[in-house]
């Protein structure tokens, strides 16, 4: 299966939400994207990310890293930590999985395909 095109984004995490899209290329096991989103924190503010990532896909499991990323509040670039996304489950049409970041603030994502 490759999961190569473009996929909606939606993470339920400990402070908040994000909802998004993904660009993902894979070529044999090595996959590489871009996740753009937009990180609510309840009751509080908003973030606009861009998180560039790297990663394996072996034995059905994919693990992304973070390579670069950018994040903006209110037009003004902010620090931001790097995710890690680790999935649990891939079909053609969703991929379900985990982030984390430095900080241990974990999150449970859905990828959906994009037609």
């Amino acid at each position: 299966m490759n999961i190569s095109g473009s996929w909606t984004y939606n993470e339920d995490f400990e402070y908040g939400n994000s909802v998004g899209e993904v660009e993902l290329t894979q070529t044999g096991d090595e996959v590489s994207g871009v996740f753009s989103f937009t990180e609510e924190v309840e009751n509080n503010y908003s973030i606009h990310v861009t998180e560039k990532v790297k990663g394996t896909l072996s034995n059905g499991k994919l693990l992304l890293e973070s390579v670069e990323v950018k994040a903006l509040q209110n037009g003004r670039e902010i620090s931001y930590l790097p995710n890690t996304f680790e999935t649990q489950r891939i079909t053609d049409k969703q991929i379900i999985g985990s982030t984390y970041d430095s900080e241990d603030v974990c999150g449970v994502f859905v990828l959906d395909r994009k037609v």
